[in-house]
């Protein structure tokens, strides 16, 4: 392997390539801001519908697709739902197609765009486009305390950022 191919433990590289395909236009950009705004609507729409089905599942984003044909809505839930009846409100209320998507804790997060421990954005939502595997391991070879709230992030799942400076103390150790 070359040094920069370093890979997570699925088939997905830690850094992935983008190619910008054009610049957006000033129609396009006024487009995408008056998208975001309906969804912030719909989002709340979308929550007051939820509460009459007392479904036990949280609504944390939605989003139109370019066209507009489509709403996905992403929700967080501890177990499987049943919400047939749910879609077929929303796609009454909104008369449009509707997709639901389960996201975890960490996307969750990450879509929030909440602030860590640190007292900066947290590293999902500002930098960070893949999640890789965090152990415990990673937390005792940096000599951290194994305090929960200390190496937990807004997630409740062990820092991103102990991924991110994990290699940079194995080299350190191997050193003394």
């Amino acid at each position: 392997e070359e040094p920069g191919d370093e890979q997570t433990k699925g088939p997905e590289p830690m850094l992935q390539e983008v190619e910008i395909v054009e610049v957006a236009t000033e129609a396009q950009l006024s487009e995408y801001y008056a998208r975001r705004g309906d969804e912030d609507s719909v989002l709340v729409k979308a929550r007051q519908l939820l509460r009459t089905h007392q479904l036990l599942m949280k609504l944390v984003d939605v989003e139109y697709t370019m066209d507009r044909k489509k709403l996905f809505f992403y929700f967080t839930s501890e177990q499987r739902i049943d919400f047939r009846a749910y879609v077929r409100d929303l796609a009454k209320e909104f008369r449009i197609r509707i997709e639901m998507r389960q996201i975890g804790v960490r996307d969750e997060a990450k879509t929030v765009r909440g602030l860590s421990p640190c007292g900066r954005a947290c590293c999902c939502s500002y930098w960070l486009h893949r999640f890789t595997p965090i152990c415990i391991r990673m937390v005792k070879e940096q000599n951290l305390a194994l305090n929960p709230t200390k190496i937990s992030g807004i997630c409740g799942r062990l820092m991103c950022c102990m991924a991110y400076e994990h290699p940079t103390y194995s080299e350190l150790w191997k050193s003394l």
